[in-house]
Parts: C-alpha cells; sequence; structure tokens
C-alpha cells in the first residue's frame, strides 16, 4: 500500500497543458504549461515560445498570438493592451482577432474557482450592470482596440467571422445571468437577437459562408444538442439528434466537428450542417482536456487532425493529437510520464436504480491480498449536470479519488440521474427532485458494491464538492449508514443561497423548478430540501472544508451547516483556507485538506 499523502502530492504536482491550439498546418501544436506559452512538434518536441501567458491561438498565416494578464496581446513584435482580464482570443480570417474581456471585479462561476476577477479599488463599489464580460476586436499591428457594443449586456461565449461577432449574452452581469441567456449577432452597431432559452448556451460558431450559425444547448456547463440558426430566415432548429456535445466547429458550410461525452468517456467526429446526419463518429474511454473541464479540441485547416489535452486511466494528461474523422488519440509530450506508475484500476460498472433504471459509475481500486471486502469511499461530484469521467486521477474533491484507493478503499464514483454523458432527459430528471432520485441511485451503488462483496458496510464514508456537497449533507439527514462524512465548498440551505451565491436567482429557479424564495411556499420548498433544517436526523461525524473566498457556495454555506450539527451534537469540524475560492489551489492548502480528509477518514474507523 502507497502512502496516499505521498501520492496526492505527486498528483498535486501534475501538469496539465492547457490552451491547446494546432498549427493550421496540423503539424504542432501551441500550449500553456505552468503558466508560460509552449509550441509542441508531433515528435515530441517542447520548446518555451515566450513569457508567462495564459492563452495561446494560432493566427490563420502562423503566427503565434499570446494573451497575458493583465491585458496584454502580443504577436512577433505587435503588442496592445486591454483594460480587463482577457478570458478568449478568436482570430480572424482576415488579419483581426476579437478579445473577449472580463471588468475588474466582476463575477466568475464555480468552474472558475467562484471568485471574483481582481480590482484594486478600495472602496469596492458594486452597482448593477456596471462590471461586464466586454467584446473588442484588433487588427494585428494596429494596438487601437475597436469595442463591439452589446449595450447592457454581458458576453459568456463568441465567435468571429467576416467582422461580424456570435456571442451568447444575458442581462444578468453575474453568472446567474448564464442560466438566462440569448444568442446575438452582432453586426457593426446592429445587435440581433437570434435566440432564448432558459436553458444554457455555450460554442456558438459562425459559417463560413455567413448564412448560419450553430451552439451548443444543454444544461449548466454546458452538455447538449446542437442548435442551427439560419441568418435569413431566422429560423433556429435542432441539428439532428447528437447530444451530449460540448465542442465544435464549421470544416466548411456543409460540415462541422464535433466532440463532447459518451458515458463516462468522450466522443467525435464529423456531421452534416443542413441536417445533422452523424458521417464519422468515434467513442474512446479517456478524458479531454478543455475550457471549463468540457472536451475540447484544436483542428487543423484541412480538417484531418485534431488536438487536445488527452488522458485515461493508464495515462496522465498529455498533448495528444488524432485523426478527426476516426480518433485514436496519440499522446505527443512526456510531460508526466514519471507518475503512470500511479494509476489505479478504473472499471465502468453499472447497478439498477430502485425504478429499474440502470445508473453507471467508476470503481477505482489497487491490488490487495484477500477476498475480504474493502472500506468504501463514495465521492459524488458537482454540477450537477457534470459526471465522473475516465481519468487518469479525477480531479474534483482535490483530486483525492486516487490517493483513498492507495490507501486501500474501493472508491465509488457514481453518475446518478442528473449527470452529463446519458443525453438531456437522464441530466434533467433531477430538475425539482434534488436529493431525490438521484441520492437513491447513489445508494443503490452501495448496496450493489456490498452484495457484490466489494464493500464492507460496517466501514463505508460519503463526500463530494460542491453540488457533491451538498449531497453528502443530505444523505447524512437521510441516513445513518455511512460513518464518515466529508463535504468541501457545499451547499447547506438553499434558502440563503437564493440571495447569496453569484449563480442566485439563475441556477436555483432552473434547478428547483420555480421554487421562489419571495413566496411562503418558495420558502418552505427550498427549506425542506436544505440539510441545515434537517440537523436532528443526523449522526454520521462529518469535516466541513470550504474557501474563505467562495462566491458560488459562500462560506457562510459551510458556518451554517457547522452550527447546525454542532446544536444537535453531531461530531463536526470546520475548516476554512484563506484566500481560496470554490476549489483548493494553494499547494500548503490542497496537502492540508488531504491530510485533514484522510485524518478524519481514518479517525473515524473507514480506513
Amino acid at each position: 500500500m502507497t502512502n496516499p499523502i505521498d501520492v496526492h502530492e505527486a498528483l498535486a504536482g501534475m501538469r496539465y497543458p492547457e490552451s491547446v491550439s494546432l498549427h493550421p498546418d496540423g503539424d504542432r501544436v501551441a500550449c500553456v504549461i505552468d503558466g508560460v506559452a509552449h509550441v509542441v512538434t508531433l515528435d515530441g518536441g517542447v520548446t518555451a515560445a515566450g513569457d508567462c501567458h495564459g492563452l495561446v491561438r494560432w493566427l490563420p498565416d502562423g503566427r503565434l498570438l499570446r494573451a497575458t494578464a493583465p491585458g496584454e496581446l502580443a504577436v512577433d513584435g505587435w503588442r496592445a493592451r486591454v483594460d480587463g482580464e482577457i478570458e478568449d482570443l478568436i482570430p480572424g480570417e482576415d488579419g483581426t482577432v476579437l478579445v473577449r474581456l472580463a471588468d475588474p471585479g466582476s463575477e466568475r462561476d464555480g468552474s472558475h474557482l467562484g471568485l471574483r476577477v481582481h480590482d484594486p479599488a478600495d472602496p469596492f463599489v458594486l452597482t448593477p450592470g456596471a462590471r461586464l464580460r466586454r467584446l473588442a476586436w484588433f487588427e494585428i499591428g494596429d494596438d487601437r482596440p475597436h469595442e463591439l457594443a452589446l449595450p447592457g449586456l454581458t458576453v459568456w461565449d463568441a465567435d468571429w467571422r467576416g467582422r461580424r461577432a456570435l456571442a451568447v449574452t444575458s442581462e444578468d452581469e453575474t453568472p446567474a445571468g448564464y442560466y438566462r441567456p440569448r444568442l446575438d449577432l452582432v453586426d457593426g452597431g446592429e445587435v440581433r437577437t437570434l435566440h432564448r432559452t432558459s436553458w444554457q448556451l455555450s460554442r456558438p460558431r459562425l459559417a463560413p459562408g455567413g448564412r448560419a450559425a450553430v451552439v451548443v444547448e444543454g444544461l449548466s456547463i454546458v452538455s447538449g444538442r446542437v442548435l442551427r440558426a439560419d441568418l435569413v430566415t431566422g429560423e433556429v432548429t435542432y441539428l439532428g439528434e447528437l447530444d451530449d456535445v460540448t465542442d465544435l466547429g464549421w470544416l466548411d458550410d456543409e460540415t462541422l466537428w464535433f466532440t463532447g461525452w459518451s458515458g463516462t468517456g468522450v466522443h467525435g467526429g464529423v456531421l452534416g450542417a443542413a441536417d445533422g446526419r452523424v458521417l464519422s463518429r468515434w467513442t474512446a474511454r479517456g478524458t479531454l482536456g478543455g475550457r471549463d473541464g468540457q472536451p475540447s479540441l484544436s483542428v487543423d485547416r484541412a480538417g484531418r487532425v485534431a488536438a487536445a489535452c488527452w488522458e485515461s486511466p493508464e495515462l496522465p494528461p498529455e498533448v495528444a493529437v488524432a485523426s478527426l474523422a476516426d480518433g485514436g488519440w496519440r499522446q505527443v509530450t512526456a510531460l508526466n510520464a514519471g507518475l503512470a506508475g500511479l494509476a489505479v484500476h478504473q472499471e465502468e460498472i453499472t447497478w439498477t436504480g430502485r425504478d429499474g433504471l440502470p445508473i453507471t459509475g467508476l470503481l477505482l481500486t489497487t491490488p490487495k491480498d484477500g477476498n475480504e471486502p474493502r472500506p468504501l469511499v463514495v465521492v459524488v461530484h458537482g454540477g450537477p449536470t457534470w459526471l465522473w469521467s475516465s481519468s487518469f486521477a479525477p480531479a474534483e474533491s482535490n483530486q483525492l479519488a486516487v490517493p483513498l484507493a492507495h490507501a486501500g478503499a474501493a472508491v465509488l464514483l457514481p453518475n446518478p440521474r442528473g449527470s452529463s454523458g446519458r443525453g438531456q432527459d437522464y441530466a434533467r430528471a433531477v430538475i425539482g427532485r434534488f436529493g431525490e432520485a438521484d441520492l437513491d441511485d447513489v445508494l443503490a451503488g452501495v448496496d450493489h458494491l456490498i452484495a457484490a462483496g466489494v464493500a464492507d458496510p460496517g466501514r463505508t464514508a460519503v463526500m463530494g464538492l460542491s453540488y457533491g456537497g451538498f449531497l453528502t449533507a443530505w444523505a447524512v439527514t437521510r441516513t445513518n449508514r455511512f460513518r464518515a462524512a466529508v463535504v468541501m465548498s457545499g451547499v447547506s440551505d438553499w434558502l440563503s443561497f437564493s440571495t447569496a451565491s453569484n449563480l442566485a436567482g439563475g441556477f436555483d429557479p432552473l434547478y428547483h423548478a420555480g421554487a421562489d424564495p419571495a413566496t411562503p411556499e418558495g420558502r418552505e420548498d427550498l427549506a425542506a430540501r436544505s440539510p441545515v433544517y434537517h440537523a436532528a436526523e443526523v449522526e454520521t461525524p462529518t469535516l466541513i472544508l470550504h474557501g474563505e473566498r467562495d462566491r458560488t457556495t459562500p462560506p457562510g454555506q459551510a458556518e451554517q451547516l457547522y452550527r447546525a450539527w454542532s446544536a444537535a451534537g453531531v461530531s463536526t469540524q470546520l475548516v476554512v483556507y484563506p484566500r481560496e475560492g470554490h476549489e483548493l489551489v494553494e499547494p500548503a492548502h490542497r496537502r492540508d485538506a488531504a491530510e485533514r480528509v484522510i485524518g478524519w477518514l481514518t479517525g473515524g474507523g473507514v480506513l
């Protein structure tokens, strides 16, 4: 058995290629490694390409565009600045680049640590509509920015072609607005709304000929179906039946490439742009890294080669390339080769929900002597529309799944109803039913492993982050079967969340199916689903970990849970990490949290 803290320390040092961009000729890849731009050749050569940069993109002419914080663009000897934090770069085909930037003090969601963009103002003054995400474009070679005016709107995602922008926007500038988006075409000084939806939108893409556009519509972060907008008639329709798409792009006016989730793996390929007919499709057991943690690709101009950050249960993350049409991912870097020996056995398992629906998840184990049941740790993912995918070291919940397996536990990563990877009906099944069918699915998975002799029923624990933190706290109000629980950045009170979170007024009306905190009935409904109001039923010792600056699940959620559990006589401890947001990033804090979790589970008789 390997010391789990040593395993965690090694995994915490893993190097992730970010902002992966394939050269138009398909013969090299640019990316950001450890905050520095690099160029990778397909035979594995890695060369630094500049100072500290957050984003890199190849221009159509083969020059490398780089973005730094705070707000500087650079290409060869040209430099330009913008006032704000650069969040995306979209090169045009005519020597221009569109920049999406966030005003100082604007809010980030939980996928971006739930922190505000840095603002040195003292005092900090907040006024509705004053801190937006904006669009500006540059002529490469001219350092004067040209702002695209979208009065009163904030921009969450955009595309740029023929000096027109296609943008996902909202009137509410906070992350809550992302849950009430619209799709706008920005042409000169005119803003034309193409689509409004109560779902979420991502990856808007303009067709080369300028007559059509596509966008992904789904839940939360977003994995969903493709919408096609006819820019001449204004008609917006679903493009075929393909689901769980997370990224796509035009190959020409007739075809699109796509990628996304498929079960606990990924899929990708090519589809027709007129009818959505799938022309080629591959699936793979692994995870493609990308923006917001969703699978994304960079494709060469010939439409033959794709590049991404790729990992599998056996292989740590590296820059990789594949055939766009056929898949077959081949890693070309060896940044993390020394960590491969830490891989654990990872198996996709299936069990039956109480209504007979098949539920899947991942089971992580290491070899052991004998056939006696193991301790079981259930780690619930956030979202709830998210998933556990087949990856080398699942990152959520402080990357503890693999260390816990090395500690001798069977680690169950369940994908209950509400998860991505199985279509929109499955993802939407949790709406208005938080803590019901999804918790039943998780507990059925525990029963399945106990019945199979894998898990010791007297040595089980549950833990999770964000929504997973909520479901953990909720689980111990519903059952006393767990000997220990760990709540990370969780929601304990949906009523206070509905006004305190930076998602408030967006996330909660969608997922709580209209429970309105402005009405007595709505308040009663939200309280009924909140762990803090059910503390009298809890016996499970609970460790609570939270970031001091988290604005997605504010630290008051952790304080409420701690006070409620303490008042009810539950063994509990609250740990708040200074400077941290929705997830821990400082190495010392990550190690401290790992030590505390392992200690809590050991002291609770689980490990």
